[in-house]
């Protein structure tokens, strides 16, 4: 049972640590949408327009927007460049971003109103997404309670009251690895299931 929660956590865990690296690209990408779409409506060109994405306080999106734009410089294509940028950011908004943009640069269009469009269903499925996270988050916190902190409590009390009638039932070496090894391991590891039901945003 230990070493299966341990092994879990060894496979989870950089999962986790990936997606919670872009947590913040994923949140600041509707605003880091309208500001390129006025910087569009301006006049300015898209090049440019990433350029001020890359320099203004967008965390990860403007690290990824320097990145690419360095790679443009250097020669690279900019639909490769930003097709990269879809492949290295697990984020389901970004790469339909970059899909839009670039099927824009294809066919021609309004890409201000297009990246405006984007931006609005992107922060209406953030806020679908946070309903039906918050109501999974509620059920699921009577589950953590009960093994957290009801369960330890009623299950000493069961040993307890057991001892006085028919004596030592477990030993006090097993029942401290129980509380000190086991416990906290399903709470681990409910913990990190707990991270993953968080939703994309």
């Amino acid at each position: 049972m230990v070493i299966t929660m341990i092994y879990t956590f060894i496979i989870y865990y950089p999962q986790i640590r990936q997606k919670n690296s872009y947590s913040d690209l994923n949140q600041e990408l509707p605003y880091a949408l309208r500001h390129m779409g006025i910087e569009l409506k301006s006049g300015k060109g898209l090049h440019d327009t990433m350029s001020t994405i890359k320099n203004a306080n967008y965390g990860s999106l403007s690290q990824e927007f320097t990145r690419s734009l360095e790679e443009i410089k250097y020669g690279k294509p900019t639909e490769e460049s930003l097709i990269d940028m879809s492949h290295r950011v697990n984020s389901e908004g970004l790469s339909r971003t970059i899909h839009q943009i670039i099927g824009t640069l294809r066919v021609g269009g309004n890409l201000a109103n297009t990246l405006d469009i984007i931006a609005k269903d992107i922060s209406f499925e953030t806020q679908i997404k946070l309903k039906e996270y918050s109501q999974k988050l509620n059920s699921f916190i009577l589950i953590y309670t009960f093994v957290a902190i009801l369960a330890p409590v009623i299950i000493l009390i069961m040993l307890m009251a057991g001892s006085t009638v028919m004596g030592d039932i477990i030993s006090g070496n097993l029942l401290l690895l129980i509380y000190s090894l086991f416990f906290p391991l399903v709470i681990m590891m409910m913990g990190i299931f707990i991270k993953k039901l968080e939703p994309k945003i």
